[in-house]
């Protein structure tokens, strides 16, 4: 009889942290319970504009589209919310291929159950004053979120191209280039901010600080992408140095017996190769001084 009645014992084990946002903007819903809606730049969904819904162990990210969606059946909810609890009663509010919101009876009371159907582990309790606080800060959430998705989404992308740029350049300058993401990723963060700041206007917000901590690995992702497609960085750092390295002499050339001549016809033919490579349709190099007659 022991082991039928013996108790199972449940590990706890805590969703994977939300991702962290550029040019965040925090409300609360509820200090003490360490509840707040968070909007901000999500790197890892190509900069979209997202919503977390945060409390001290749990988290949820939601679409700006889908809290619309909750704050169109904010009625309905709050009014079921304020009935009376029972304890089996579950009604299911809004279902779509990402997210479900439903209710559920939690601490002697009915609550608003907002979780996600991709990432396990991840949703949130709203109870009636969490709702009562998220309605009245209904029109503070969505100018943020304008704001967020017309100013800082465009100035992110703008700037994070002009940081894929700068890498591009001092990749070619160390003596020794990453091999690898990680190395790339390392290779970013040791990137001074000020070298890229200068180059954004005056007038413009500056993110580059922020793409620089917060999308280090979509910079390393982008610029292997745009480098290499499915080359390596290492490969593309063999081929870079093959295109920029001067011509190379040979003593092998069979067409000149000496030295200097086959040494010249060398130079003109690395030339040539090297023009070939910047601009196919470049004309042949035609040298200015002549070999010679042996």
């Amino acid at each position: 009889m022991v082991a039928i009645y013996k108790k199972k014992t449940f590990t706890y084990v805590p969703p994977t942290p939300p991702a962290e946002l550029i040019e965040s903007t925090s409300y609360i819903l509820d200090f003490a319970a360490r509840k707040f809606v968070h909007i901000g730049i999500d790197p890892t969904e190509k900069f979209q504009v997202v919503v977390h819904l945060l409390t001290s162990s749990r988290h949820v990210k939601i679409t700006p589209d889908f809290l619309r969606r909750i704050f169109s059946l904010m009625g309905n909810i709050v009014s079921f919310v304020l009935e009376q609890p029972e304890k089996y009663k579950r009604t299911l509010f809004l279902e779509t291929e990402f997210y479900k919101l439903s209710s559920m009876m939690y601490s002697g009371e009915n609550v608003l159950v907002i979780e996600s159907k991709t990432h396990e582990g991840c949703r949130i309790l709203l109870n009636r004053a969490d709702l009562i606080h998220l309605q009245y800060l209904e029109w503070c959430i969505f100018e943020t979120i304008t704001r967020k998705s017309t100013i800082i989404q465009p100035a992110a992308l703008k700037q994070f191209d002009i940081f894929l740029k700068y890498i591009d350049v001092e990749f070619t300058k160390v003596d020794s280039p990453p091999k690898n993401p990680e190395e790339m990723v390392t290779f970013i963060k040791n990137v001074r901010d000020e070298s890229i700041i200068s180059k954004i206007a005056k007038n413009e917000v500056n993110l580059i600080s922020q793409i620089k901590i917060y999308a280090s690995s979509q910079l390393a992702e982008q610029w292997a992408q745009r480098w290499g497609g499915e080359m390596s960085p290492e490969l593309f750092a063999e081929s870079e140095m093959r295109l920029i390295s001067p011509p190379r002499y040979s003593s092998m050339s069979p067409m000149y017996e000496d030295l200097s001549q086959a040494r010249a016809a060398d130079e003109d033919r690395g030339i040539n190769d090297f023009l070939r490579q910047i601009n196919p349709t470049q004309a042949t190099w035609v040298p200015t001084k002549t070999l010679p007659v042996p």
